[in-house]
């Protein structure tokens, strides 16, 4: 009888089947101690992340108010090509939509397409302000580009940061990831891209 039992191929296939859920159950089962720690890590890293980008984003931020406050100090100055003035002003704000973002930073296309538009702009700012007659009578507009300039030399320091971050989070979900439902109350996590360039 029991013989029979257990060469029904369908009965012998269900059972194999419960026995491995049961076991990939229990593998999947952490102690509270190890979750607690992974609970922080994971924490910890996505503090990281956070503040990575924050930090990235305010200083990009303060770059394009700097260029803002050049042309408004321009404005005031005298003469000066309006028809220049406006066409900065207008490439100035559009810097602002043409940025990446945490999800869209996955096309290195865009990246490039924002840093060039960038470096032309300030290029022609930097141009069109030291080219005014008036502009040594402003040391203002000579302040507020140097710190337009020294913003553009943290860009790459900071992208190296966050990718230090970014690096830490993609391990740990790709190490962790039988316990991501445990951890971050979610099955599956997806790896956040890299400004560096993936081979």
């Amino acid at each position: 009888m029991h013989m029979k039992f257990f060469k029904n191929p369908l009965i012998l296939a269900i059972l194999l089947a419960l026995l491995s859920t049961a076991c990939n159950k229990k593998a999947r089962t952490l102690s509270v101690d190890t979750l607690d720690s992974l609970k922080l890590t994971y924490q910890q890293i996505n503090n990281e992340l956070e503040f990575s980008w924050t930090e990235m984003m305010m200083d990009d931020d303060g770059k394009l108010e700097n260029m803002r406050r050049i042309l408004q100090e321009i404005s005031y100055s005298g003469e000066y090509s309006v028809v220049t003035h406006e066409g900065l002003k207008k490439e100035v704000e559009g810097l602002a939509a043409l940025r990446y973002d945490r999800e869209t930073m996955s096309n290195s296309d865009l990246i490039t397409n924002y840093d060039d538009k960038t470096n032309t702009t300030m290029s022609g700012l930097m141009e069109f302000t030291t080219g005014l007659p008036q502009f040594e009578h402003y040391p203002l507009m000579g302040q507020l580009l140097q710190e337009v300039f020294e913003a553009d030399d943290r860009v790459l320091q900071y992208r190296i940061q966050y990718d230090r971050a970014v690096k830490s989070y993609n391990q740990f979900i790709e190490e962790n990831e039988p316990y991501l439902e445990q951890i971050a109350n979610q099955e599956a996590l997806p790896p956040k891209p890299l400004f560096e360039l993936q081979e």
